[in-house]
């Protein structure tokens, strides 16, 4: 009874004995945030839904980002990262507690022809039961909680990065999705180029036979006519080489995925919000944190080497000739060991093992601050670029809008003979590139808003993170 007490005792004072663990406990460092961003516009609002995406106004868009999401390889690659550091988590707080193991034997020996009166003739069976504990040390200076501590924050770290992966993975569709829509709009415009192109050929073909126009004149509508054959292919291929990158995305094999008109896809505006809400939202800042939490907690892991170690083995055990004496009325077996350790001549191993980590932490300090001073300087661009780009595309619409127009009345014009053909063609190119700026702009609009979004953190908060699990032993 005594040693059974002597072992609860020991397992107890394991843990709960040390208020504080060796080496510093972490604190937050302090960061000189921004008060606003540049070109923030104020829209009355500053949260971000979850599913973004789904505020471009196109359900096609938003099925194919939520598709990606559950099929995109990168966040099954990430999801499956983040299983692993939650065994190693697991693995790392296990040492808090002792390890148990039970074993049971039997051994069955005979005698026979023995003149020893000690060793009597006949068969004989031994029935044993034991439970051992493997050393275990007594985290009496908290090195082991460090330890744990440790690999807690590379778990938050690993779910961070998820995050990032989930974020990366809408924002890539998004755009990819757009582009796809932008390119097939230009092959439209391209299309209908072609087209014209072979209209005005045929009429120069007719005036150069009537002798109104010159050769010059008619091989210069050849030459346009291919080139707008040329241009057309170009673009059929760029499409081909976005779908590639689009089904990846989706994790699916080639295939010509649809998508809505450009027309169709609003180009939300984006709420911004202050620059301390990044801090909360980029998942890039989480996950620099807690590497910063975990290079300090490893700092306390280092120094508690200079500390005495304290380890405790044990064993409880019964023992019987018959199975059903065996926990009734056995011969009982106990053994405990403690071992106390103490480091007396290391030549300076601990103390580079503590330079080493504290190293660590400083690597880990400027990893996080440069993080943070990335997210600001990228949400500052991003507003910026998103407020240009909206006013780039109002204009390239106006543009395109008037030389269309244009070209029109400039065709009518040749055909009647009123304009020369290179005024008609000059006219033509201007239209050509009005429409394809336009539909770039548009393009360039929503995926800077995208981008946007993407700069922000998207919708996450620190609130949305999932249960942690208890440093208790793990049994999900």
């Amino acid at each position: 009874m005594k040693t059974t007490n002597i072992v609860l005792l020991s397992v107890i004072a394991s843990v709960f004995l040390g208020g504080c663990a060796i080496g510093p406990d972490y604190a937050r460092p302090a960061l000189a945030a921004p008060k606003s961003f540049r070109a923030a516009v104020d829209t009355n609002k500053s949260n971000i839904e979850k599913k973004w995406w789904k505020s471009f106004g196109d359900e096609t868009l938003a099925l194919a980002v939520d598709k990606a999401i559950e099929a995109n390889y990168d966040i099954k690659i990430a999801s499956a990262q983040v299983d692993a550091v939650l065994g190693q988590f697991d693995e790392a707080k296990s040492y808090l507690y002792p390890h148990i193991n039970g074993s049971a034997s039997y051994a069955r020996q005979g005698v026979e022809g023995s003149t020893n009166s000690n060793l009597k003739n006949g068969v004989t069976g031994t029935y044993a039961a034991s439970l051992t504990m493997a050393s275990y040390e007594i985290d009496l200076f908290g090195k082991v909680r460090r330890a744990t501590e440790a690999a807690r924050a590379m778990l938050l770290s690993s779910e961070y990065n998820r995050r990032a992966a989930h974020l990366s993975v809408a924002s890539s569709v998004a755009a990819s999705y757009t582009r796809l829509s932008s390119i097939n709009a230009q092959i439209s415009v391209a299309k209908e180029n072609v087209q014209a192109a072979k209209e005005i050929e045929k009429i120069t073909k007719v005036k150069y036979d009537l002798g109104s126009l010159g050769e010059v004149e008619w091989l210069q509508s050849v030459a346009q006519s291919e080139g707008a054959k040329a241009a057309l292919s170009g673009l059929e291929a760029a499409r081909i080489a976005e779908e590639a990158v689009f089904n990846v995305l989706l994790g699916q094999n080639p295939s010509s995925p649809t998508v809505s008109s450009i027309d169709k896809i609003e180009a939300p505006d984006v709420p911004s919000g202050l620059p301390s809400d990044i801090l909360a939202r980029r998942p890039d800042v989480g996950a620099a944190e807690q590497n910063l939490v975990a290079a300090n907690a490893k700092i306390g892991v280092a120094k508690g080497a200079y500390f005495p170690s304290i380890s405790l083995t044990g064993m409880l055990g019964n023992q019987s000739t018959e199975l059903a004496k065996l926990f009734a009325s056995p011969t009982r077996i106990w053994q405990v060991t403690p071992v106390a350790s103490l480091p007396i001549f290391t030549a300076g191993l601990i103390a580079g093992q503590v330079k080493e980590a504290e190293a660590g932490k400083d690597q880990a300090m400027a990893a996080y601050q440069k993080a943070v001073i990335s997210a600001f300087n990228d949400a500052d661009s991003a507003i910026g670029q998103n407020y240009h780009a909206k006013e780039q595309s109002e204009a390239n619409k106006k543009r395109a809008d008037a030389m269309r127009q244009a070209y029109k009345n400039a065709k009518l014009r040749y055909e009647v003979g009123s304009i020369a053909y290179t005024d008609m063609l000059t006219v033509q190119q201007n239209w050509l590139s009005a429409e394809q700026q336009a539909i770039i702009s548009k393009q360039n609009r929503i995926i800077s808003a995208v981008n946007l979004y993407k700069a922000l953190g998207g919708g996450w908060s620190e609130s949305d993170l999932p249960d942690l699990p208890s440093f208790l032993p793990a049994g999900r």
